[in-house]
């Protein structure tokens, strides 16, 4: 089924309809279901067939993000920039760290060898290039605050936390707590009234616009929501402001 690409071509040609096998809404119907099947995955109780499974995943991931990172490298200047208007081509370079810059969430792509003192591309650590922070107010020191729960969260519930240094997102699933900063970065504004399901939160401003609280990653790529890290205190859930976040969870 073809739609029309809305992007404007700099030769002032008409653009070109985007073909595909699904229109957009079913791209967007595709990704979630396919979340929702992980998901189950990650359920599966035997942990060799588990791994199996996960280890298939990961090969197959380790192919794709390989010959994708060539592709890209020859491209020429700005195509890479036209052809993720496409909702598809968007969403695959996003699953890959290969959003131009200029698109939300993106780090540094074109330098894929870098040079001595540089950091490795996609490796998530700040260039020495970046300027510095201007000087002003320190930093709170790290530190750990009791959510203000009314009561334990149940398996499968959220609640939108206000704290000192902001909303935040608290969820249960599982037995396992999770807690992010509780504000859309794609929207720029506050997420109250989302819903969680299994591992997947739904932002309320915009239908598709989906996060794993486990990783604050956005489905289909985009820049991810700030997790925290969790810890229990007997009946109390701590929420650590400043202290390092690790997700946990598996690779595929």
């Amino acid at each position: 089924m073809a739609e029309i690409d809305p992007r404007a071509t700099s030769d002032g040609e008409a653009p070109q309809p985007l073909v595909g096998f699904r229109t957009n809404g079913e791209w967007d119907a595709l990704l979630a279901e396919t979340s929702a099947m992980i998901e189950n995955l990650e359920a599966i109780g035997d942990a060799d067939q588990r791994g199996q499974i996960f280890g298939t995943l990961d090969g197959i991931d380790a192919i794709h993000r390989e010959a994708l990172h060539r592709l890209v490298r020859l491209f020429k200047e700005g195509v890479l920039e036209q052809v993720v208007t496409d909702p598809a081509i968007r969403t695959l370079m996003g699953m890959y760290d290969l959003l131009p810059p200029e698109q939300p969430g993106c780090g540094k792509v074109w330098d894929f060898m870098p040079k001595p003192g540089e950091p490795e591309p996609f490796s998530g650590k700040r260039a020495q290039s970046e300027p510095p922070v201007a000087a002003g107010r320190p930093p709170d020191p790290p530190h750990w605050t009791p959510a203000p729960l009314a009561r334990p969260l149940e398996s499968g519930a959220a609640e939108v936390c206000l704290f000192d240094e902001g909303p935040i997102l608290v969820a249960d699933v599982r037995g396992d707590s999770f807690a992010a900063e509780a504000r859309c970065p794609h929207h720029d504004a506050p997420m109250t009234g989302g819903t969680l399901s299994s591992y997947s939160w739904a932002c309320p401003l915009g239908v598709g616009c989906i996060y794993d609280i486990r990783s604050g990653a956005r489905l289909g790529g985009g820049e991810p929501l700030i997790c925290l890290p969790v810890r229990r205190d007997g009946d109390r859930l701590l929420i650590g402001f400043g202290v390092p976040f690790e997700p946990d969870l598996p690779a595929f």
